[in-house]
């Protein structure tokens, strides 16, 4: 179903967010935590199998992943049914901008002398220290993405702000249909203002034999309808 049609259906409040660039972060931010805690997932659990000591850095990977998605699904609710305001959604961004940035920088920390080696056979001896050192390699680029995308987020939030408290100034929400068609209609009334465009021929004749039925023939003659009422 139209989201346009969803919002005029249940009378929601439009959104000011830009709309390419709303869905576009929120798409980077949803895919990065995805792979970010499927990943994480995958290690923690072999990682407990073999009884190995859980990684702090993991559980706040794992946790701000899970979070990510969790906010992602609350906001686009909001956006679609209700209204999303971009004050509420910047504190989310705020604070998951926070814990991105702490599990980058443990990450980073971490995987440092990782991440300065190829992954090949040469390097790690055998094919599965390979596999790990890619996985621990898409691992640091989501996580990166998944920093980058929220700080954007949160920027496109102040941004939106600012721009809905402005004082003086109106703009039109970008996904209101209904306040562009107002906008254009108000252009064109200020261009032909004071004129009223022609019914056309169907309704003056609908007038004629109106006339025609109540006075007559001879009515209608008096006052110059005759010929156009016998030729219809």
């Amino acid at each position: 179903m139209n989201t346009n049609a969803r919002r005029r259906g249940a009378k929601v409040a439009p959104s000011h967010y830009p709309r390419i660039a709303f869905h576009g972060l929120r798409f980077a931010q949803l895919i990065s935590a995805a792979i970010v805690g499927g990943i994480m997932a995958y290690f923690m659990y072999y990682l407990r199998a073999e009884r190995f000591p859980i990684p702090w850095t993991f559980i706040v990977l794992l946790s701000i992943s899970l979070v990510t998605v969790a906010a992602l699904t609350l906001t686009i609710i909001l956006y679609n049914f209700t209204y999303l305001s971009p004050k509420f959604n910047c504190l989310l961004n705020g604070t998951a901008s926070i814990f991105w940035m702490l599990g980058f920088g443990l990450l980073s920390w971490s995987l440092s002398n990782t991440l300065k080696k190829s992954c090949d056979v040469q390097t790690w001896r055998s094919s599965t220290a390979v596999g790990v050192c890619r996985e621990y390699k898409s691992l640091w680029t989501f996580t990166l993405i998944g920093t980058l995308s929220t700080l954007a987020a949160l920027a496109l939030d102040i941004w939106t702000h600012r721009k809905t408290i402005e004082k003086g100034i109106y703009v039109l929400p970008e996904d209101d249909k209904n306040a562009a068609m107002l906008k254009d209609m108000n252009g064109g009334n200020s261009k032909a203002k004071g004129y009223e465009p022609s019914r056309g021929g169907a309704f003056e004749e609908e007038i004629d034999i109106a006339y025609y039925n109540r006075y007559g023939a001879d009515a209608l003659e008096s006052v110059g309808y005759h010929d156009r009422v016998l030729d219809k």
